[in-house]
């Protein structure tokens, strides 16, 4: 039996310009936008609430943010508990800013020379022996910038600071579009450049494990490679690598063995399409966001075709389909003639996060879209 998902709530014009980026903590749904503002949004909200009465507003850069990542970790041997946060803008600058104990008044921001320009994808790594986290980032020139975080404790404060480490080089001629981090002590960074190469490697050496290389390229002289990597996700366990790729118009979603770098499989639905012109694809449209469940059993899936697909990893089947429309906003002033419901983002939401029927059972969902809108939903069933 497929998976059903119930709307528990949703926000129209919740930025007052397109939302690009969302990522989840302990206490906050975090949603970024070219308005210059990330929106924290309340986990701990019932269901008839109105999430706009609860969320609070920063400012982060007047130019607009496009990517966000997330690092949540109780430091040892002490009370505090940090979120730090990357914030990539459409500058080129990145800002990274943390609050300690969900207290979002006590932000502040860790500035350094490596966070001026020519940033674009970040991500973290939080080592699970707690012995030394990572924050990484994609440069403009086809490298990816490495920085050590170091934690000081002193009287229940604390302090940040961040060492600089040789940029990662693979030697690829290409824009670095796409990262992720696999969380696991195997240390292994995936980056998905715009030739259409995915390089899987070992950070903590630089060493190349295998490339990943596209069998649905298309070439034009005109436009170059059609087939870029636009978003990447390491399962919760590092066993899988999923690839989102452009096909044309389309997306395809590609299933990578970690261990031995072969390619399993890919995510398809039955479509009478022509615009896959090798094998099928999972939407009808770029795909604009990854993101497994807990358990590394689901992918949730969105993009341009106004759509979000939940897949079953052991049958490669599509368990749902989310289809999302400004109608689903209540509160929102778009005409339904211009609706522009491109999923632009999305995330599971672990169990217990979410308030509400069945918050401590079932997964949530995020979904973030170009018509300024943010939608939650939880699992049917199981309360």
């Amino acid at each position: 039996m497929g998976k059903q998902y119930i709307s528990t709530a949703s926000v129209g014009q919740a930025h007052e310009l397109d939302i690009f980026g969302v990522c989840v903590t302990n206490k906050y749904t975090i949603t970024v936008s070219s308005d210059g503002y990330a929106n924290f949004w309340t986990n701990k909200l019932h269901e008839n609430s109105n999430p706009k009465e609860t969320m609070e507003r920063v400012f982060i850069n007047k130019v607009g943010v496009h990517h966000v990542s997330s690092l949540e970790s109780a430091l040892p041997d002490s009370s505090i508990r940090v979120v730090l946060l990357a914030f990539v803008c459409f500058d080129g600058s990145l800002s990274l800013q943390y609050f300690i104990n969900d207290v979002l008044s006590s932000l502040k921001q860790i500035k350094h020379e490596s966070f001026a320009n020519k940033n674009w994808a970040p991500g973290f790594y939080k080592d699970p022996q707690s012995v030394q986290d990572y924050l990484f980032c994609t440069k403009a020139n086809g490298t990816i910038a490495i920085n050590s975080i170091h934690y000081q404790v002193s009287n229940n404060d604390l302090t940040i600071t961040i060492e600089s480490l040789p940029n990662l080089n693979f030697n690829v001629s290409s824009f670095p579009h796409s990262l992720t981090v696999c969380q696991t002590e195997d240390k292994f960074l995936a980056v998905g450049f715009e030739n259409g190469d995915v390089v899987l490697s070992d950070f903590v050496h630089g060493k190349i494990i295998y490339t990943f290389h596209s069998s649905d390229l298309q070439i034009s002289k005109k436009s170059g490679s059609k087939s870029i990597p636009r978003v990447l996700a390491f399962s919760p366990g590092g066993t899988i690598l999923a690839v989102a790729r452009d096909i044309q118009s389309a997306g395809s979603i590609t299933i990578y063995d970690v261990k031995y770098g072969e390619n399993i499989g890919s995510l398809t639905c039955p479509s009478h399409s022509t615009k896959a012109t090798v094998g099928g694809f999972a939407h009808d449209g770029w795909i604009m966001g990854l993101s497994f469940d807990e358990e590394g059993n689901h992918l949730l899936s969105c993009g341009f075709d106004k759509c979000a697909r939940i897949w079953n990893l052991q049958t490669r089947e599509r368990e749902a389909t989310i289809n999302i429309s400004v109608t689903d906003l209540d509160d929102s002033t778009h005409d339904e003639d211009q609706d522009t419901s491109i999923a632009s983002g999305c995330t599971f939401i672990r169990k217990g996060i979410r308030s509400g029927s069945g918050g401590d059972t079932n997964e949530g969902i995020c979904i973030i879209s170009f018509d300024r809108g943010v939608r939650w939903y939880r699992e049917a069933g199981g309360i």
